[in-house]
Formats: C-alpha cells, sequence, structure tokens
C-alpha cells in the first residue's frame, strides 16, 4: 500500500514538473559563434576570445554582426584594480585588443558599447591559458 502512494506522488511530481515547464527562458543564454565568452546586454551579444590576443565580437539579438559607424567601442584591462585602456583595431568583423597581458594569472575587460547613442558596459573576468 505505501509502495502505491509512493508510486503515484513519484508519478505526479514528474508529470507536473514537465507541465510547468515552458519555452521562452533564452534570455540568460546566448551562443558562441566564435569560442569565446557571451554576455547579453540590452541591444548585443558581447564575445571576448582569448587567444595570443583579446578579440571582441559584437552582434545584434538576430546573431548578425555590428561593425561600423553606429557603433562606438572602448574597452579597459583591470589588472589587480588597476584600470589601463586598451587600444583597439577593427577587423572585418571584430576588434582585436592590443595588449601585453601575457604575464597576468587573472585579470578583467572591460567593453563599452555605445550603439545609436545607448551605452551597455560587460565585463568579462579572463585567465591565462
Amino acid at each position: 500500500m505505501i509502495f502505491k502512494k509512493l508510486l503515484v506522488l513519484i508519478t505526479i511530481l514528474f508529470s507536473c514538473s514537465s507541465v510547468l515547464a515552458h519555452e521562452g527562458h533564452d534570455s540568460a543564454t546566448a551562443k558562441s559563434l566564435y569560442g569565446g565568452i557571451v554576455k547579453k546586454t540590452k541591444n548585443a551579444f558581447v564575445e571576448v576570445l582569448q587567444d595570443e590576443t583579446i578579440e571582441i565580437y559584437v552582434s545584434g539579438h538576430d546573431y548578425k554582426s555590428i561593425v561600423g559607424p553606429k557603433l562606438e567601442i572602448s574597452a579597459i584591462a583591470e589588472v589587480k584594480g588597476k584600470k589601463t585602456p586598451l587600444k583597439l583595431a577593427m577587423k572585418k568583423t571584430n576588434y582585436v585588443a592590443v595588449t601585453d597581458l601575457s604575464k597576468e594569472n587573472h585579470f578583467k575587460v572591460i567593453v563599452i558599447l555605445k550603439n545609436n547613442g545607448k551605452e551597455e558596459t560587460v565585463a568579462f573576468p579572463l585567465e591565462k591559458n
């Protein structure tokens, strides 16, 4: 008798969880197009890829690259509390940070976007490869 009640309870719990689960929770997830770390802002996705250089990709929520005169981008490296502006070189679909952080084990890259007059900031904690 106890086994039957337990079995019915487990069945009800599993069926309720599938009924309550629903689509539409994609706001916290963003797919990486280039193998980096992706952060979502109100108007764009920002992806930072750390290799020998630091590459920054900006795309709209439709995953189309945003590069051009409408987008102003800047970046800051924060190492042990000290902030240093990074020089960015624009490529065809991304920006490359010119920096020498190879000696640092832990640092943060802060990306500031100005798109159509709206400013947004995202931070990426990075580690030495």
